[in-house]
């Protein structure tokens, strides 16, 4: 039974060898996942989709443990702005903060009983 599925192989024929295109940029680990992740789509950016759905009360803490870091990065009026508003360095600050308070969700338990208020004797 002859195959008619694939394509005839022609002796002659040059293999494919990506005679026309640049060398690759030569880049490290860190430019290369930088590069990834700036071509992800923003639903995929897990930071950006996460910080801009915070309320504004809780980005208030993020920016304002992020300003513990370094005192006067974010100001009052930045607030309610989206991720994408601030700039790469600044944007790395709100992740660590942002991780830093995931943590801590780590350590505490989930919610305390009002009741614990009071102190036993």
């Amino acid at each position: 039974m002859i195959n008619n599925m694939s394509a005839p192989i022609n002796a002659g024929a040059v293999p494919f060898n990506n005679a026309g295109c640049n060398q690759p940029a030569k880049m490290s680990g860190e430019e290369c996942f930088a590069r990834f992740h700036q071509k992800l789509k923003a639903t995929q950016n897990g930071a950006l989709r996460n910080f801009n759905k915070l309320s504004d009360d809780f980005k208030f803490v993020v920016m304002t443990l992020a300003n513990r870091e370094q005192p006067g990065a974010f100001k009052s009026d930045e607030v309610g702005k989206p991720f994408e508003y601030f700039d790469q360095p600044r944007r790395v600050m709100l992740i660590k903060a942002m991780n830093e308070i995931a943590r801590w969700g780590e350590i505490l338990p989930r919610r305390f009983s009002i009741h614990e208020s009071v102190i036993p004797e």
